[in-house]
């Protein structure tokens, strides 16, 4: 039986999350200065790192960047506009910019010519 945490979408998924993760904390630690931030922020990163390896050791550096970059470039926008309702602070060209970043790095990872 396959370990489900081991597979390399899995991996994807907790990266991206991970990263996600990361960044939103970073930020609070600059708006708050908190130690316990900072800490938490030290101690995930290296997971970050970590898992991108592992997700580049089965997909390819390319493949693994653009499958994890679009989760971890999608996520703190995500985070940022919903929960932190930064989406009042931006201008129509700023999310139509925001929304194509994440359109072309999905392209990028979605429509990819077979592999020989």
């Amino acid at each position: 039986m396959k370990n489900l945490f081991l597979s390399p979408w899995a991996v994807v998924l907790l990266c991206a999350l991970l990263s996600t993760l990361t960044d939103t904390l970073g930020t609070l630690w600059w708006e708050k200065k908190d130690l316990s931030i900072l800490l938490v922020t030290v101690f995930l990163s290296p997971l970050v790192f970590l898992s991108f390896g592992y997700v580049g050791r089965h997909f390819g550096l390319a493949m693994a960047s653009s499958l994890t970059n679009t989760l971890i470039v999608a996520g703190p926008i995500l985070v940022g506009l919903i929960f932190r309702q930064e989406i009042r602070r931006l201008s129509l060209s700023q999310m139509i910019g925001m929304t194509l970043l994440v359109a072309g790095i999905t392209v990028l990872a979605c429509f990819r010519p077979p592999a020989d």
